[in-house]
């Protein structure tokens, strides 16, 4: 079953809304005081790629608006009870960010995310939630010279290993 270009309008609404998101992000991007610009990769290199990539979709989902035919009306299903597991994962992280550090609140982001995919092996999930977020702290850290948060919990015990 096909619908009219009713449907049509809903999805140039959302290709818009993500070219505004990703216009206001290089904005704020662009104009964002920046201490030590000499270094090649500073504070601008992520939100600015992420600011590009959401332009490319916005634009991707216009011109797919527009040039393609009729859609399914059935449309796409959406697993609520996976969709409110992801969701949740990254609400607790932004909240666990600060007191729990990069660590914890991003393999707790991995486990639910993983759980949401139909994933049971929790320890095997952690293991590797563990490992990655590890990596990318120590890539941030060390490669990139930009600091994630390890946490308010654990900054005394880093604070303790460094002396």
């Amino acid at each position: 079953m096909t619908t009219d270009k009713s449907l049509r309008l809903g999805e140039v609404a959302f290709g818009l809304a993500v070219l505004a998101l990703g216009v206001f992000i290089a904005f704020e991007t662009w104009t964002m005081p920046v201490v030590g610009a000499a270094t090649t990769v500073g504070p601008r290199l992520f939100p600015g790629l992420i600011a590009t990539g959401l332009i490319f979709v916005g634009l991707w989902l216009q011109l797919e608006a527009v040039t393609t035919g009729p859609v399914d009306a059935e449309g796409i299903e959406i697993d609520w009870p996976a969709f409110s597991l992801v969701a949740s994962g990254l609400l607790l992280q932004i909240v666990l960010l600060e007191t729990l550090g990069w660590i914890v609140a991003g393999t707790l982001l991995f486990v639910m995310t993983a759980r949401a995919f139909g994933s049971r092996r929790y320890l095997a999930n952690i293991l590797i939630g563990v490992a990655l977020t590890t990596l990318t702290l120590l890539v941030f850290d060390l490669g990139l010279d930009l600091e994630l948060p390890v946490g308010s919990l654990f900054e005394p015990l880093f604070d303790g290993l460094q002396k």
